[in-house]
């Protein structure tokens, strides 16, 4: 991970950016956000603009990043790109991987919103994702949506920007467990719940694992993909058991 074109310049850009993308409406929105939910009801107006805006938030900040890019040298440009067989081989180590990785994740969820609870006497909100499918006030249209969302759009964009800018920049700066603890922590506060915090920390952790493991971005993208799919199916099935993923 450390022959990269991306510095810790990068990550430490990228990471200010998102984080200022969730403080934009103050802190003390964030903190309400953070422990209380939206606590609103999605209409497919308000749905739209959001992937709208994060589409557009993620994909232009990769272009950026990736344009800044060319313009530093590989510290090693010897190292061969991984190859098909390589990537097939990365591809089936996330998916040996993710299931207890999930079953895991689903126990920090659990003890995480527990602890809070206990602690605080506050009981830590859904994401947002968990109520549309358990609130009867989204329709199966927007339902879809969501889907497409989770399985298409959050593997696909948050992959290269945490685990491809973020995780490999941190890792030209610090331990590789350094950087896998850090860019866990930028990937759960992006998604603003107390409740799912500590999973996605291990969940961020894991996927960046994978990555230098089998120096492939597909390998954390298909960890994703099932994870979300996962819990996409525990929600309409077993909502008591799902993480806020």
């Amino acid at each position: 991970m450390r022959n990269s074109r991306y510095t810790l310049w990068h990550a430490v850009a990228a990471s200010l950016v998102l984080l200022a993308m969730i403080l934009s409406q103050g802190f003390a929105f964030f903190w309400r956000q953070f422990v209380y939910g939206l606590n609103m009801v999605m209409t497919p107006e308000v749905l739209s603009a959001n992937l709208q805006i994060s589409t557009k938030l993620f994909g232009g900040l990769l272009l950026v990043l990736w344009i800044s890019s060319l313009f530093c040298p590989r510290p090693d440009p010897r190292t061969p790109p991984p190859s098909w067989g390589d990537r097939l081989r990365g591809i089936r180590l996330a998916l040996a991987w993710i299931v207890p990785a999930t079953v895991l994740a689903l126990a920090l969820n659990w003890l995480n919103a527990h602890a809070i609870e206990w602690i605080t006497h506050v009981k830590p909100a859904d994401q947002e994702l968990v109520r549309c499918f358990t609130d009867g006030h989204y329709s199966p249209g927007l339902r879809a949506v969501m889907v497409l969302a989770v399985l298409v759009q959050a593997p696909l964009l948050e992959e290269p920007i945490f685990r491809g800018v973020v995780f490999r920049g941190f890792c030209r700066a610090m331990p590789e467990w350094g950087a896998r603890l850090l860019s866990g922590a930028v990937f759960a506060l992006v998604h603003v719940n107390a409740a799912s915090f500590v999973p996605l920390v291990f969940l961020g952790g894991f996927f960046a694992w994978l990555y230098a493991r089998t120096r492939t971005i597909l390998a954390p993208m298909t960890a994703h993909f099932v994870f979300n799919a996962v819990n996409l199916v525990l929600l309409l099935f077993f909502p008591e058991l799902a993480a806020n993923s």
